[in-house]
């Protein structure tokens, strides 16, 4: 189950921004009831959520709109800790964002590869 309790620590705006978050995940077909976490990274004070079925997070910066499209998509090598991101579009469904997702590893794993070589 998704970690809310942080919610309540939350200024008006980054609550609003994480209700938007879990709502979007929710219309795209995520499963929210898995482990994840719901927050706002206090390095940045963006606003994400993160879900363990998932290789990534989904994020809000800090000034942006309720709107789909300020939502990003984040990866993050657990090897180096790289990271990468992508903007969703309002066309966007899961398998979309998860398929940008996967070439983003993919590149980044033979980036990684053939630097070692």
């Amino acid at each position: 189950m998704v970690n809310t309790e942080k919610i309540k620590d939350m200024c008006d705006w980054e609550r609003k921004k994480a209700i938007f978050l879990l709502s979007e995940a929710e219309k795209l077909g995520m499963n929210t009831a898995s482990y994840g976490d719901l927050a706002v990274n206090s390095t940045s004070g963006y606003t994400y959520l993160w879900l363990e079925d998932y290789n990534f997070s989904l994020y809000m910066p800090i000034n942006c709109d309720l709107i789909k499209t300020d939502i990003f998509a984040l990866w993050n090598c657990s090897e180096c800790g790289n990271e990468e991101e992508t903007q969703l579009t309002n066309e966007d469904n899961l398998k979309d964002i998860e398929n940008r997702i996967e070439e983003i590893e993919k590149e980044h794993n033979e980036d990684a590869h053939n630097k070692e070589e």
